[in-house]
This record gives structure tokens, C-alpha cells and sequence, in this order.
């Protein structure tokens, strides 16, 4: 239904494409900040290193080269790091980070081939990773919050804020002498690469040395827990936009569920906009979800209803279909000037006049429209008798598996980034 593209407008216009629903880890965020700080360390402290090692490396061709190898081979490095202590530690305050690849890690251990950290972004445990591992799935927001652009370019005098992040990491000690023992491994024992595309060096082999027990410590003691720093947290609070206005004050409502407890995105919306503090341009951003929350949940209630194997006939549902009908019509009443062109299109469709069984023909021909456009199947078709055929149905819980118990629970069926910003409020305490 092109849903998405619809609630996300909505979502980011609150958080500023600072969150997203696979960027909601912050740990993940810090380790993403320290390796962008360590390369440009890198960059900065050894350049007559990096000059030869880039003449060395024919495949080391531009400084993007350089620097999304670097960030593969120190994703695979923590991924290697935090399988070895998971397979020898008893140490339940050890958490994964969400590390990527412990699967291929297991594998390769059990392969008996020797394992090799390299430097180049199409190789290693993850390779053709950059847009999925951690650095590509918070590379958006940190690119947002304007950390580096999309080569990885960090522009000092033109981003004061790093200053904060050099103290940041400078009173972060074991932050900061895991960097210094980084710079090391990397530039006297990766550099010292005798290969010719790219650089890399065998894990059996570097295990060996002082280095490599002083980085896997350096990078347990820093990421190994989910506890942050007072002045991290206090660092990302800041960055992430949950200091004032919307952001703040649905932040303010996460922080009052228990742990585990399960969100009620209405209840957490409807209780954000009696914040008194919160500026009226910020107010408007949260009432604009609710007014067209409902909408969306109903439209898109209705297509998943439709695509039930059970659903044979429409004469069968007609007076339920109505009654939704009736709930979609109730609820298109909001501000359409701003609206995203998607809801627009889908506010055409869905309050289109006519008899019951064109307005739903309308509907899948919507469906239709927008699955298409993304190179994928339609979920259902109706022929002009109202016969349905299915080729997808998507699951319903007991508690909504009919119209009248979705109207009776009225849940809301996009999430908003609420359930990412209490991830992110479960790694702040």
C-alpha cells in the first residue's frame, strides 16, 4: 500500500532522520563514532604510512578505497573478537553489540581453513556488507547529524562538534587506549601486508602477538557491556535530537514504561502532545500522526483483511466492509496540503464514491499500482463477480483477525520509530 513511504515522512519530520528501524542500538552508534574517529586519526597522525600503503595496494586506488576497507576489516575484526570471548567466556555481563557474522564466523572456525582479516570491502566475513553491517545501517543518521558525508569525509573546520567528540573519546580511557593500540595493529601489522591488491593478515597468526590481547580487551572493555558512560549517553542525547520538542517529549513517555512492557503508540501520542513545554510548530508534528494515523491503520487493515484465504466472496463481508468502509471515510477528514504525494494518491483511493464492490476494485488496483512499482506480486485480485484470489495473505493475531475486533482494538499498525527510540532509551539506562 506504499505505507512506508507514507509514515516515514511523518516519523523523520519528528526524529530528523536520526532514527531509523534498524539504527537502534547505542553502543552500535558509539562503535560506529569511534571507528569513523580512528580512521581519521589514521589519516591525520600516519600519512606518509598511508601514502605507501595506498602506492603498496593497487586495489587501494582512492581514499574511499582506503577508508570502507579499513571499516569492513575492523567490522570483521569485532566480529572475530566478540565470537572468540563468546566461545571461551562464562561472562554474562558480555553482550554482542549486535555483531554481524557470528554465523559465518562458527562456520569458518569449524572449516579449518585459515581465517583472514582484510582490508578490502568486498572480502572477509562480511563482505558486500558496507550498506548492511553497522557501519551502512547507521551510516544515514550519522551522516544526518553530520559526522562525515557519504564518502566517509569528516570536514574539521566546518564541524566544530567534533571537538566535543575528540574529548569525548580523549576522557573515555578505555576508548582511547583501545585507538592507540588500533593504530598500531594497523599500521605495523597490516600495512606490513606483503600482498599486492589489498592488505591483509592472517588471524592465526596475529593472535600470536602482545597486539592482539591488547585490542580484544581494549574492545570488550569498551563495547562488551550494554553500560554507557555517563558523558556517551549524555553525548548522544544530544546528537540524537531528544533534548527538545517532539522527539523529547515521545522520549519522555518511552521512559515511562517498565521494561518489557509493550508500547501503545495511540496512548504514547496522545500523551506526548499534553506536554507543555514542547513548541507549537513541534506540537503540530506529533497531531499531524494522529490525525492521519487512523487512516493509514484502516486502509491497510482492509488490504490484509481482503488478502485472507478465507476471504472467498465479498458479498460474504459486505456489511464488515462497509463498516470499515465507513471508519476509512471518518478518518480521511485531515489536512491533505502537506501530505506526502503517496498519501494523497492512496487519500484518492480510498474516498473514491461508488458501490462497495468498486471501491475495494479501486483499492487492489492501488495495490496493484504500488506493487508493481516496487517489482513484486499483488497480494489478492477480484474479479467482477466479487471472487477473490490470493496469492499472499499476510498473518493476523487472534485479537484482530476480524473487522470487528480490529475496530474494537483500533491498533495502530506503523510504529513510528517508537519502538527504536526505546531501544534507544534501554541503552541510555
Amino acid at each position: 500500500m506504499g505505507m512506508q513511504v507514507i509514515w516515514t515522512h511523518y516519523g523523520q519530520a519528528i526524529f530528523q532522520d536520526k532514527l531509523t528501524t534498524v539504527a537502534n542500538n547505542l553502543r552500535a552508534f558509539t562503535f560506529n563514532l569511534f571507528h569513523a574517529h580512528l580512521i581519521n586519526r589514521l589519516f591525520q597522525e600516519h600519512p606518509e604510512e598511508l601514502a605507501l600503503a595506498k602506492e603498496q595496494f593497487t586495489n587501494w586506488k582512492t581514499e574511499v578505497d582506503i577508508k570502507t576497507g579499513l571499516l569492513i576489516f575492523l567490522e570483521d575484526l569485532v566480529t572475530w573478537i566478540f565470537y572468540d570471548a563468546q566461545q571461551s567466556s562464562n561472562n554474562r555481563d558480555l553482550h554482542g553489540l549486535g555483531t554481524l557474522g557470528l554465523n559465518k564466523a562458527r562456520l569458518a572456525d569449524n572449516s579449518g581453513k585459515p581465517i583472514v582479516l582484510t582490508a578490502n570491502k568486498n572480502a572477509g566475513l562480511l563482505k558486500y556488507q558496507l550498506n548492511l553491517g553497522m557501519t551502512g545501517r547507521y551510516k544515514g543518521p550519522m551522516t544526518q547529524m553530520g559526522f562525515f558525508n557519504r564518502n566517509f569525509e569528516i570536514k574539521y573546520a566546518q564541524n566544530p562538534q567534533w571537538d566535543k567528540v575528540e574529548k569525548l573519546i580523549r576522557n573515555w580511557n578505555e576508548g582511547s587506549n583501545l585507538q592507540t593500540h588500533l593504530l598500531k595493529l594497523i599500521t605495523e601489522n597490516l600495512f606490513k601486508s606483503n600482498r599486492k591488491d589489498w592488505p591483509q593478515i592472517l588471524k592465526g597468526e596475529i593472535e600470536t602477538h602482545d597486539i592482539w590481547k591488547s585490542v580484544s580487551k581494549g574492545y570488550i572493555d569498551s563495547f562488551g557491556s550494554r553500560k554507557q558512560t555517563k558523558e556517551i549517553r549524555a553525548f548522544w542525547k544530544d546528537k540524537l535530537g531528544l533534548m527538545s520538542g517532539a522527539a523529547s517529549a515521545l522520549y519522555e513517555e518511552i521512559s515511562k514504561l517498565k521494561p518489557g512492557e509493550a508500547i501503545n503508540r495511540f496512548h504514547i501520542f496522545n500523551e506526548a502532545v499534553k506536554n507543555k513545554t514542547i513548541e507549537s510548530d513541534e506540537l503540530e508534528k506529533l497531531k499531524s500522526v494522529i490525525a492521519v494515523e487512523p487512516f493509514l491503520s484502516h486502509t491497510e487493515f482492509l488490504l490484509r483483511y481482503l488478502a485472507q484465504n478465507n476471504t472467498k466472496n465479498l458479498s460474504d463481508h459486505l456489511t464488515e466492509i462497509e463498516q470499515l468502509r465507513s471508519e476509512i471515510e471518518r478518518a480521511s477528514k485531515f489536512d491533505l496540503k502537506k501530505a506526502p504525494e503517496q498519501l494523497q494518491k492512496l487519500h484518492s483511493y480510498a474516498t473514491t464514491k461508488g458501490n462497495t464492490q468498486d471501491w475495494v476494485k479501486q483499492i487492489i488496483t492501488y495495490h496493484k499500482v504500488i506493487m508493481q512499482q516496487r517489482g513484486g506480486n499483488v497480494w489478492c485480485e477480484m474479479n467482477d463477480e466479487g471472487q477473490f484470489k490470493h496469492y499472499f495473505s499476510p498473518r493476523f493475531s487472534e485479537s484482530v483477525n476480524t473487522i470487528p475486533k480490529y475496530l474494537n482494538e483500533r491498533p495502530w499498525l506503523h510504529s513510528y520509530y517508537l519502538e527504536t527510540l526505546q531501544s534507544i532509551h534501554t541503552g541510555f539506562n
